[in-house]
């Protein structure tokens, strides 16, 4: 599964227009640009192109979203469009063949498979066929394009990522008290995901976090969670924290002791093996990459993430704009955003090839490429 290309919209012919046109993606990308060229926007029109599918975001004012994704060796195109939060338009192929078509009153045609032929349907307005069409026998794609979507995790390495976070004794006793609990994940609540994934996966998935905290160079023996009274005393009321023992120092040290560039690391390496055990999570998407956190740990963080794409079936979509981050990642993986009022351009080997090829005969660093415009076409005169 992997998405590869989206375009979005936004209240076109009005001054809040924005838009970013056929943004095309690769395996591992690292999405570069100036500040408010729109690294951040882009990831969140991705994260919420999902949702939308998922079901977990409500339709937007006036906005059209248009994206292909390769779902178990077949080209999903869907497009939405949204007319003051009404669905003004709905269209879904698989392989070019047509599987739904909606318009703005509700009214569509969708492929049923065990009839093999197409049924009207009429929605309400603000309803989704995507969404509310979804059934194992009949529409089955549909369901695969849940799960596609499903499979996304937005992560922002530059917030505080849970780290002042922790889980109430009470509502960690409800939360495990099935000896099946489903695994918890949400990108804010660090505690939770790790203790749900050590119940599940037990020493085997601690062991992975040392070995990768190990690869960004924090040299761990243990990682756990428990209640923060029994680590320090200066924890006002029973509540339940993680906790890593470095090897230099031999003693348990709670979360909100941790410095901001360690917690990001281990947050993102809990995640990040979240993924790889689970195997429930297909593209992940990182803003910032590396903030907070100095230029070794922050290359050892990209080379790390970039070693997982590549043994496993997960897609990578990365942000920076840190100069020494984009020295270290090689041009193949570049996409890079400009901004011209409100309309977003994207280049890339895919788009400009001869480009990106040229320049590696110039002698210069992967950062001039990008300072000096010359991945631009009037750029490398």
């Amino acid at each position: 599964m992997s998405l590869e290309k989206i375009s979005y919209a936004e209240y076109k012919d009005t001054p809040k227009h924005w838009e970013i046109a056929d943004a095309t993606f690769s395996k591992i990308n690292l999405v570069v640009g100036k500040n408010s060229s729109g690294k951040s926007r882009l990831l969140s029109v991705i994260n919420s192109f999902s949702k939308l599918i998922t079901g977990q975001h409500l339709p937007y004012e006036n906005c059209s979203f248009s994206a292909r994704i390769n779902i178990n060796n077949k080209i999903y195109e869907y497009e939405i469009n949204f007319l003051n939060k009404s669905v003004s338009h709905e269209l879904l192929k698989i392989d070019s063949v047509e599987k739904i078509r909606r318009n703005n009153d509700g009214a569509g045609s969708i492929w049923y498979e065990k009839e093999r032929q197409y049924l009207d349907f009429k929605l309400p307005a603000d309803a989704l066929a995507a969404v509310n069409r979804r059934d194992e026998i009949q529409h089955p794609y549909l369901m695969d394009l849940n799960q596609w979507a499903s499979s996304v995790a937005l992560y922002h390495f530059g917030s505080d990522f849970g780290r002042t976070r922790v889980l109430g004794i009470q509502e960690a006793e409800i939360a495990f008290r099935s000896p099946n609990t489903p695994l918890f994940d949400d990108p804010d609540n660090l505690v939770q995901v790790y203790s749900s994934a050590f119940l599940k996966y037990g020493e085997d998935f601690d062991k992975a976090i040392i070995t990768d905290m190990g690869k960004l160079g924090y040299e761990l023996t243990d990682v756990g969670s428990e209640d923060l009274r029994t680590i320090t005393n200066y924890f006002p009321a029973a509540a339940i924290g993680i906790f890593t023992v470095e090897k230099d120092l031999g003693f348990k040290v709670p979360q909100m002791h941790l410095s901001q560039g360690m917690f990001r690391a281990l947050a993102l390496t809990i995640h990040l093996n979240l993924c790889t055990f689970s195997n429930n999570k297909k593209l992940i998407l990182v803003d910032d990459i590396g903030e907070g956190l100095d230029y070794d740990r922050a290359v050892r963080t990209i080379n790390l993430l970039i070693e997982k794409a590549k043994k496993g079936e997960l897609q990578l979509i990365m942000t920076s704009n840190d100069r020494f981050v984009m020295n270290e990642v090689p041009l193949e993986y570049w996409s890079i955003l400009e901004r011209s009022s409100g309309k977003v351009n994207i280049y890339n080997s895919e788009n400009s090839k001869d480009i990106f090829e040229n320049f590696k005969y110039v002698g210069l660093n992967n950062f001039d490429f990008f300072a000096s415009r010359f991945f631009k076409p009037e750029g490398k005169k």
